[in-house]
């Protein structure tokens, strides 16, 4: 968990989970919590020496677990999970600095499901990757369903955080994410492997059950927070984009990788080793998803400049002007993303040759889709899906964030994400591939207008750092 997380956390009492946790889990709970965090097989599994776990145990011993020195404090993070880091120091030993991520009600049972696929994955992504381990998942006793996960403190920042510090579409920023593409085709492949070899089980779905699928992760990604937000979305927004579902349930049923769940923020980098971390999924889908991520999350916004965004085409044929709108939009989202769409291309190519090369050898009975008008319009659909999303993420964000810059790059990241959902939609437009049948061009016409009245939606919407 890296150092992005503990900028600009704000003001939290010294002992901030114990704060927020104690009143919810009662003392009997609370103690549960810390005698794992603290029992010699998580202090060995997290790497203490052994004087520093009999030094731990002796405190113990004499005061009791509520008496050791720590600091605890809330990371600013984007995860659905309030995670915590609790940083323990006696005299004379190494500090103790340990994750905790809560799952909280209908999300508890994705602790076990993380717990299960972290361990496949340091067991069967290296060489060729690093995955940082899960100590323990304790379920302390409480009157709500929960289960914290423990970690160990990863000491450097995310790959995200990375890319915020580098200068845009500098040869770095490649460099970091074509190893971070080609670590993400090889755990999308050794997912599959590894549910068809029995060593997981994964969640598969029919293409009917992968629409319905779809659409309900849509759904709770973008009604709940503007829910939350007293903000009602355009009533035709979820039945225009169906079509993005079955394409991408159809995609998922035809030649489905493990999801990963994918985003520069589940990226550790210690010692320039990029570190996976936050493995929640445990479903067969599009390969594309997880690309898409990566390579066009964006950067944190200090501003947005509203004048980027421009109204679907009108006309059957595009004037001049409309044109240039879209072009300059276009050139408005590589701004503000960390690597050029040029650069997006070529890594978006050896991400696909790394994944087909890993398919050949462990899926050889899957197929290789190298179609290019099919892969075409699968990107295209992947980003407006994807990016639909992340508006909704975003907006999460936005209520959930701990600062006043934190909720104001989320609204203006609302914006972003949107303006990559509506240039995607106009590629297709402008020049629909030949596999987009005409009931599909329908369909991405009807979904760009309900778009544009998304747009008018975040307009309207106040800020909540300025409320």
């Amino acid at each position: 968990m890296g150092s992005e997380y503990i900028l600009g956390r704000g003001v939290q009492p010294p002992l901030a989970m114990r704060a927020a946790w104690l009143p919810q889990l009662g003392a009997a709970g609370y103690r549960q919590l810390l005698a794992a965090m603290y029992c010699p097989a998580t202090l060995r599994a997290a790497g203490l020496p052994a004087a520093a776990v009999q030094a731990i145990a002796g405190f113990v011993a004499c005061h009791g677990l509520e008496r050791l020195p720590r600091r605890e404090w809330q990371l600013e993070s984007d995860s659905k999970s309030p995670i915590y880091v609790v940083d323990t120091r006696l005299p004379g030993m190494p500090a103790y600095r340990l994750v905790c991520k809560w799952y909280l009600g209908s999300r508890q049972r994705l602790a076990a499901v993380e717990q299960r696929m972290n361990a496949y994955f340091c067991q069967h992504l290296p060489p060729h990757g690093r995955v940082g381990p899960i100590l323990a998942v304790v379920t302390p006793a409480a009157t709500t369903p929960v289960s914290v996960a423990l970690m160990p403190y990863l000491a450097g920042p995310t790959l995200y955080e990375r890319l915020q510090h580098l200068p845009r579409h500098d040869p770095q920023v490649v460099s970091l994410l074509r190893q971070a593409l080609r670590t993400l085709a090889r755990v999308q492949v050794l997912g599959r492997y590894g549910h068809e070899s029995g060593d997981l089980e994964l969640v598969t779905f029919s293409q009917p059950e992968a629409r319905t699928y779809l659409l309900a992760q849509l759904e709770r990604a973008l009604l709940p927070p503007f829910a939350a937000g007293d903000t009602a979305l355009p009533a035709a927004l979820l039945p225009n984009a169906a079509w993005l579902a079955e394409l991408l349930a159809a995609d998922g049923a035809h030649a489905g990788l493990y999801y990963r769940g994918s985003n520069p923020r589940n990226i550790i980098l210690v010692d320039d080793i990029q570190v996976e971390i936050d493995f929640e999924q445990e479903t067969l889908r599009s390969r594309w998803l997880d690309a898409v991520t990566l390579l066009e999350n964006g950067l944190e916004l200090a501003h947005w400049d509203a004048t980027a965004d421009y109204p679907a085409c009108g006309a059957a044929v595009p004037s001049a002007a409309w044109r240039r709108r879209h072009r300059r939009a276009w050139a408005a989202l590589a701004a503000h993303n960390y690597l050029s769409h040029a650069q997006g291309g070529r890594l978006l190519r050896d991400f696909l040759a790394v994944s087909q090369r890993w398919q050949r050898r462990y899926l050889p009975a899957l197929p290789c889709d190298s179609d290019a008008q099919r892969q075409r319009l699968l990107l295209e659909a992947t980003r407006v899906f994807r990016h639909l999303q992340y508006v909704g993420y975003c907006k999460r964000n936005e209520l959930q964030a701990l600062t006043p810059d934190k909720r104001r790059s989320s609204r203006h990241r609302q914006h972003y994400h949107l303006l990559w959902a509506k240039c995607a939609l106009d590629r297709l437009l402008l020049s629909p591939p030949a596999c987009l049948p005409p009931a599909g061009r329908e369909a991405a016409t009807a979904l760009r207008r309900t778009l544009d009245a998304l747009t008018q939606v975040l307009q309207a919407a106040p800020l909540l750092a300025e409320t």
